[in-house]
């Protein structure tokens, strides 16, 4: 495994060549621009992995693929988006093709680990292609914790949800009698780890490991003992393990793509963050454990922090200011380095907030003049662009402020407003420094560059977010109607934000933000918000805006066939989320955390102003997903006739009525304007006002919140703060 950096001129990796000088050469090639990219990838053939480096791995996802990160700088490369052999050509995709409790030999060279789609152990060569290896195991369930043992020469993993589940060892020496026979090492009983991988001290061969509450373990393969060293203040599902040859553990958290260090042989267990990568659902790390942390590059630069389109990242030929030598302008106070940039979504915030330079005091409106507090630490010539038509680019016409004189301190700046602006979310970059005529992109000698998200309007409008601009509020369903069924209330569980924007005429716009926290379904259901009282007619269909967080809300959510306005924000939730390792359901069970999936975002323009009254989250339902099973009392699958509302609040036009039938525990009556509730008052879907913690699977929501019940009966009027984590049995709820 071997990571390079490459340009016209090469960055030096000689042996021979002083550290120094392959630094240096190796920080010039990265302020030009250049791309990591491993030995390994361009290998022709099959074999093992040149030598021993200090490139880390991470291997992703359920079809994986795999990272190059150079750790010390935070750069990464996917260096293989598919392994050959990782599923039969037809195969295609599946969630059971994730390779795992992958490690690097030294002794041959070779990375091995476990195949789900093979069941069995594999070996994997320098062009990243799979090899199944002839081992015979009795083993159930997927490995997803392993390392390879250098000083053992042998592979190790780690299950833990199966009868069979344990610590088991295969023999890589091939001279050895016992070469690939696997053997169980100890129990899951026994050793009782919490874990998603683990790394094997290059020296020690002791096996370290992190909990999801962040204890970090050590565990002894000789005598399967156990021992808590301390806590490492890192949280979550840590799917990514490996050693440096300093005694470091490195640990990688899905959710966010955060490496951290752990001091394992200088006894400073808590974690240190070191570099950035993507999230994904699951990872497995592996690197050469002997090698050093060392770096190819150095921090060189600032960046901008907008999404790539806008040319943000070295690759783009994104806007970058040196950080060489000495640099005196900057914009605000703060301002950060970097060998790359984190581009939106991610976030260079670990870093501190190097983004205080410029902040708009006016609204940015069509065909107005706004406003911006700049602040400079020096003199220099200030440049700014605003996407007007937020078609993801900078170009010539977005150039609002040009070459600017401005001063050290404080300065206002006047921001012309294109008339026919693009009203909606966007982003503006603002560049100082000492040179003229910078474009949107490119080099600078010296300066700063802050790229600021911004909304653009069509008119001065007042707009009311609810529950606030930072929040969001809960929104939970049990989808057993007409059945209370066990009620633990994660059926489905979303957090949704609202906004609502109007003129002195009437309401424009309405946006819709939010993300799907749990999924403890059995049944497949769909998720919709309506806006009562808005005829679907009402709605601009051409100029809405819809996002999912995996890229496929690219067709219009607006329900066809309906006079009301209804937006289908998916037909199954399932499609979006994947359930953690071992898990049935979506970050509803014990230990079956993931990260966040599913997100989605719309914008709903009116054709024209609107004088109706639209608050609080307007109306979230669940249904039915056409065509699949939901209960023995369906003589047919339901579909979409089925829908789940908020209490008494009334079914859309779509909903069959005839299912008000007085079956099970609903006790609705059309007559008097109750809907979805119980004799009692139960509701079957619920809205707390905050990122509230829903009940872990099969845990009753009166059990999880004693105080509940009495609310819910009472119509609010007792217990209105049953929802705090105070009044709640804190060992029944899933953790944030």
């Amino acid at each position: 495994m071997s990571l390079t950096i490459k340009n016209t001129n090469r960055c030096s990796q000689g042996a021979s060549t002083p550290m120094a000088m392959r630094q240096l050469t190796c920080s010039i090639a990265l302020l030009l621009g250049a791309s990591i990219a491993p030995i390994a990838a361009n290998a022709q053939s099959a074999g093992p992995f040149p030598g021993c480096d200090a490139t880390a791995y991470l291997t992703q996802g359920h079809l994986s693929r795999t990272v190059a990160i150079d750790l010390p700088n935070g750069d990464y490369k996917y260096v293989a988006e598919y392994h050959a052999n990782q599923t039969p050509p037809r195969y295609g995709w599946t969630k059971k093709a994730s390779l795992d409790a992958l490690g690097f030999n030294p002794n041959d060279g070779y990375v091995y680990g476990w195949s789900q789609f093979h069941h069995m152990p594999i070996r994997m060569h320098k062009d990243w292609s799979v090899e199944p290896l002839n081992v015979a195991t009795n083993v159930q369930k997927h490995f997803y914790a392993g390392d390879v043992s250098g000083p053992e020469n042998k592979l190790y993993m780690y299950n833990r949800n199966s009868k069979d589940a344990g610590l088991y060892s295969v023999d890589l020496d091939s001279t050895s009698p016992s070469y690939l026979e696997m053997e169980q090492v100890a129990t899951a009983k026994q050793l009782k780890l919490n874990i998603e991988d683990f790394a094997i001290h290059p020296y020690s061969g002791l096996i370290y490991a992190v909990e999801a509450n962040g204890n970090v373990l050590e565990v002894d393969p000789a005598t399967a003992s156990k021992t808590v060293l301390g806590n490492s203040k890192v949280h979550g599902n840590l799917g990514g393990a490996f050693f440096d040859g300093s005694g470091n553990l490195y640990i990688a958290r899905n959710h966010d793509g955060r490496i951290f260090r752990i001091g394992i042989d200088s006894g400073n267990y808590i974690g240190e963050f070191v570099a950035k990568v993507p999230s994904a659902t699951a990872n497995d790390g592996f690197r050469c454990a002997t090698a050093p942390f060392s770096s190819t590059a150095a921090e060189l630069a600032d960046f901008g922090d907008a999404p790539d389109t806008y040319g943000t990242s070295l690759k783009a030929n994104g806007a970058r200011h040196s950080m060489v030598g000495t640099n005196p302008l900057r914009l605000g106070a703060e301002v950060d380095a970097e060998s790359d940039a984190f581009a939106y979504p991610l976030t260079d915030s670990d870093q501190g907030n190097d983004e205080d330079g410029v902040a708009f005091v006016t609204s940015i409106v069509a065909g107005n003049t706004a406003r911006a507090v700049v602040k400079a630490s020096d003199a220099g010539y200030l440049s700014a662009w605003i996407d007007a038509d937020r078609d993801g680019v900078f170009d010539a016409r977005d150039q609002v402020v040009s070459d600017q004189v401005v001063s050290a301190g404080s300065n206002m700046v006047i921001v012309p407003v294109p008339n026919d602006l693009k009203a909606g979310e966007s982003w503006s970059r603002f560049r100082l420094s000492s040179a003229q005529g910078l474009q949107a992109t490119g080099a600078a000698v010296d300066g700063e560059v802050e790229d600021h998200p911004i909304k653009l309007m069509e008119d001065l409008q007042k707009v009311t977010t609810y529950p606030s601009k930072g929040g969001f509020s809960t929104v939970v369903f049990e989808d057993n109607w007409p059945f209370a069924g066990d009620y633990d209330m994660n059926d489905l569980v979303t957090r949704m934000r609202t906004q609502v924007h109007q003129n002195s005429s009437g309401v424009t716009q309405v946006n819709i933000h939010g993300y799907v926290t749990a999924a403890g379904a059995y049944y497949k259901n769909g998720f919709a918000v309506r806006l009562p009282g808005v005829p679907r007619d009402a709605i601009d269909e051409s100029k809405i805006e819809f996002a999912l967080s995996d890229s496929s809300g690219n067709v219009s959510p607006l329900e066809p066939g309906r006079k009301e306005a209804i937006f289908i924000i998916t037909d199954n939730v399932f499609k979006h989320v994947t359930p953690g390792p071992s898990c049935d359901y979506y970050r509803s069970e014990y230990q079956c955390g993931a990260d966040l999936e599913f997100k989605f975002s719309l914008s709903i323009p009116f054709k024209e102003p609107l004088d109706v009254k639209l608050a609080g989250l307007f109306d979230p339902f669940l249904f039915a997903t056409p065509g699949e099973f939901h209960g023995e009392h369906f003589v047919n699958p339901p579909g979409r006739s089925y829908e789940i509302h908020l209490k008494n609040q009334s079914p859309t036009e779509a909903f069959d009525y005839s299912l008000f039938a007085g079956v099970g525990q609903d006790a609705s009556d059309v007559s008097q304007g109750k809907y979805f509730l119980t004799e009692s008052g139960m509701p079957w879907a619920l809205e707390v006002g905050t990122d509230w913690r829903h009940p872990y699977e099969y845990v009753e929501l009166s059990a999880a919140y004693p105080d509940f019940p009495a609310f819910a009966t009472s119509s609010g009027a007792q217990n209105q703060d049953w929802f705090l984590e105070a009044n709640a049995v804190n060992d029944l709820i899933f953790p944030e």
